[in-house]
C-alpha cells in the first residue's frame, strides 16, 4: 500500500482512512459471520463486503475530490488485499468482538501513524510540499523548491519509497535489538 502510492500526504490520508474503515467493517462482519455460523461462506462474504466497501469509498472520493480519485486509481484497492489487513482479518477466529476490535484497531492505528509519517516525509522530501485535503480539494503548501535538490526528488518515486521503507525497517530492527539488549541486561541484574 505504501510503495506504489503517490508520495503525497493527502493520498496517504485517504488510504489510511480507507484502511481503518475496512478494518472496522471487516472485524464487525467477521463477528457477525461467527454468530450466524456462516463459516462455509464466511470468507466469500467477508471479501465481497470488503470489496464493496472499497468501491463505496472510491466513489465517495471520486465525488468529493475527483483529482485525488484519478491520482490514486487502482491503488485504492490495495488496502483490501494487503497482507497487513488480511493477516488481521483472518487471524484469531475464537476471539470475542471486543478483543478483536481492540486488537485490530490498535494495530491499524499504529500502522496508520507509521504510514502518515511515511507519506509526510515522502511529500516533503520528494516535492518540497505538504498536501492537505480541504473543502475545495487538495491544497499544496510549498516549503521549498525540490527541483533544486535532485537527490530529494528520488524519494517521490517508487524506488525512493522502497529505499525509505528499507531505511525505516533497518532503524526499527536496530531499535528493537537495542531494547532487547537493555531488557536482557535488566533481567540479568535482577
Amino acid at each position: 500500500m505504501l510503495i506504489p502510492a503517490p508520495g503525497r500526504f493527502a493520498c496517504g490520508v485517504i488510504l489510511v482512512l480507507e484502511l481503518n474503515v475496512l478494518m472496522l467493517a471487516g472485524t464487525l462482519l467477521k463477528d457477525l459471520i461467527k454468530k450466524l455460523e456462516l463459516h462455509q461462506v464466511g470468507t466469500v462474504m467477508l471479501l465481497s463486503m470488503l470489496i464493496a466497501v472499497t468501491m463505496l469509498i472510491r466513489q465517495i472520493v471520486a465525488f468529493s475530490i475527483p483529482e485525488m480519485a484519478i491520482q490514486l486509481g487502482f491503488i485504492m484497492y490495495l488496502p483490501t488485499v494487503s497482507s497487513f489487513f488480511i493477516g488481521y482479518m483472518f487471524g484469531d477466529p475464537y476471539s470475542s468482538l471486543r478483543n478483536s476490535l481492540a486488537k485490530n484497531m490498535k494495530h491499524s492505528l499504529l500502522y496508520s501513524i507509521f504510514a502518515l509519517v511515511f507519506f509526510l516525509l515522502r511529500d516533503i522530501a520528494g516535492f518540497g510540499t505538504i498536501t492537505l485535503l480541504t473543502n475545495h480539494g487538495v491544497q499544496e503548501i510549498v516549503l521549498f523548491n525540490s527541483g533544486k535538490i535532485d537527490a530529494l526528488v528520488f524519494f517521490a518515486t517508487i524506488p525512493g519509497a522502497l529505499v525509505c521503507t528499507a531505511g525505516i525497517l533497518i532503524l526499527y530492527v536496530y531499535v528493537i535489538n537495542k531494547l532487547e539488549i537493555v531488557k536482557n541486561a535488566e533481567l540479568i541484574n535482577d
